[in-house]
């Protein structure tokens, strides 16, 4: 291990669990503090030493606080894309009229359509946890994938259903 692996090393070792108690007061997961705090590491492992012990400390405290920022910005996009598409958007619950009715039928087709434009694994994920409701934690260990990068599968899938009805939309 290089002089900065082992500089990075140490100081991991002697604040880790600081940093990740000041996430999870922030994030109110324990896994995704872990998770943002290994991620931190790993970035800082590629951008090399900034010299004494205090200044690296800083460095290090103040990549956490960003990962934080950033995990909560990331989420804030993807809530907003995942509550894209409504129920409503689809079909109505009473329809007044046979016509509404076929529509929100050809509307249901057009999601189908484009949930088998997906790969299988996307399509499984996106469906266990849109209809079976399994949280992002419990996908990630299904899959052997981080909470983040079931978020961002789940996000993708969603852009993708969204621009696929829009288009259906817009060929009426």
């Amino acid at each position: 291990m290089s002089f900065w692996g082992n500089t990075l090393a140490k100081l991991f070792e002697d604040h880790r669990r600081q940093l990740v108690a000041m996430v999870v007061r922030r994030v109110r997961d324990r896994e995704i503090a872990a998770e943002l705090v290994q991620d931190v590491y790993a970035r800082l492992m590629q951008s090399g030493d900034c010299g004494a012990e205090e200044a690296n400390t800083k460095v290090l405290y103040a990549s956490v606080r960003n990962a934080v920022i950033d995990h909560h910005r990331s989420t804030y996009g993807r809530t907003q894309a995942m509550n894209g598409i409504l129920p409503s958007q689809l079909w109505l619950c009473e329809t007044t009229s046979p016509q509404e009715h076929a529509e929100s039928r050809q509307a249901l087709s057009a999601l189908d359509r484009a949930l088998l434009e997906l790969s299988p694994k996307a399509r499984e994920m996106f469906i266990l946890h849109r209809v079976d409701g399994i949280p992002n934690t419990k996908l990630a260990k299904k899959y052997g994938i981080s909470v983040s990068a079931v978020e961002k599968q789940l996000a993708r899938t969603m852009r993708h259903c969204q621009e696929r009805l829009a288009a259906y939309r817009n060929d009426d």
